[in-house]
């Protein structure tokens, strides 16, 4: 796994840049803000890398920040949503202006993308909603549920407990400073929640 590379800016195109470290020089797909980022500090650039294999290509794909590469790796989650799709997306719209679209279901604006149809705006607002959280905490890296709240919300969002998205979610941010395992989260945002024993 290739999780990061330092190097020179060697070339660059619209969405890929080629960065040489210790005489090998790696082209990585990037959305466009990252080409721009490694054209304004072409001497030393770090690129947080997603490496995806498939049969008839080995592609690297880069980001300047973990909280991007989150968010591709995110998109990638999507049925419908492919390396190239994901790229085009991020290079389209800030992380923030997603994530906001995300967490208020906004359809018309996903559409704006090129390549996004209505069916695929539809799929990501439903495979991604409950994966990013409320946006009320510091910096685009909080609004990433982790695994474990992940867990807690999809039991809190079931049949059996019936809560919305929005209040287990807003339930699960409130406990964050604790880091907590799954099921003493579900106990906690029960009781947050007025269900508690």
């Amino acid at each position: 796994m290739i999780d990061a590379i330092r190097g020179r800016l060697a070339d660059s195109g619209a969405d890929f840049v080629c960065i040489e470290t210790m005489g090998i020089t790696y082209q990585i797909y990037c959305p466009a803000d990252t080409v721009r980022a490694c054209h304004a500090q072409p001497e030393e650039q770090l690129l947080y890398t997603h490496l995806v294999l498939r049969d008839d290509a080995v592609q690297l794909y880069g980001f300047v920040s973990t909280t991007a590469r989150e968010l591709f790796r995110k998109l990638l989650s999507v049925g419908q949503v492919g390396p190239k799709l994901a790229l085009q997306i991020l290079s389209s719209m800030p992380a923030e202006v997603l994530i906001e679209a995300i967490s208020t279901n906004d359809v018309p604006r996903l559409t704006t993308i090129k390549g996004i149809g209505q069916k695929t705006a539809q799929r990501i607002l439903i495979d991604l909603r409950d994966k990013i959280g409320d946006g009320t905490g510091d910096g685009l890296a909080d609004l990433f549920l982790k695994p474990a709240e992940e867990t807690a919300l999809q039991a809190l969002t079931s049949k059996a407990l019936g809560f919305s998205v929005r209040e287990a979610r807003q339930a699960i941010t409130q406990l964050r400073g604790k880091t907590l395992p799954a099921e003493a989260l579900v106990r906690e945002a029960l009781a947050l929640l007025g269900r508690g024993r």
